[in-house]
């Protein structure tokens, strides 16, 4: 069973200038920080020495201790981002989340860029849905949170 997530933002700057510092990883734990139950970023680190492109893996550390690693599977600047987990979340939500799979769009718009932020999420068992809606709530408001924090550092 799946459940998706979107969050959407419009940032009045230029889609490119958007698109790199939202995909940037040393970006990402300035604006994807703790909420609630659901962990921040700390840091990115790329494998094997691999640069940002589709086919790369890297390493996301959480503020709780635990690591995600990702696959990105399409990268096309400055209209999408994309990526999927190769490794379940850690404990408690790894209770609920087998897997997720990330999408990033990014449009023009005539005040900016338009972010669409979509996550989907196979849950480890139908039974896990209940819970799940609940805790897809916050984890809606931590990506809706993380994008409105992009705006101050590309703005103006």
């Amino acid at each position: 069973m799946q459940l998706e997530v979107h969050a959407s933002r419009v940032i009045g700057a230029p889609t490119e200038k958007v698109f790199d510092f939202a995909v940037a990883s040393e970006n990402l734990p300035r604006i994807l920080k703790v909420f609630g139950p659901i962990p921040g970023i700390t840091s990115i680190e790329m494998l094997d020495g691999a640069t940002l492109a589709t086919g790369a893996r890297r390493r996301v550390r959480m503020s709780d201790g635990s690591e995600i690693f990702e696959e990105v599977t399409a990268l096309d600047r400055p209209r999408r981002h994309s990526y999927r987990w190769l490794n379940a979340p850690a404990p408690p939500f790894s209770l609920l989340v087998r897997r997720g799979e990330a999408d990033w769009i990014f449009t023009a718009s005539a005040q900016g860029t338009r972010i669409e932020w979509t996550y989907r999420f196979e849950l480890t068992s139908p039974l896990a849905a209940p819970l799940a809606a609940v805790v897809m709530m916050l984890f809606k408001r931590w990506m809706q949170r993380g994008l409105e924090r992009i705006t101050p550092f590309v703005s103006g």
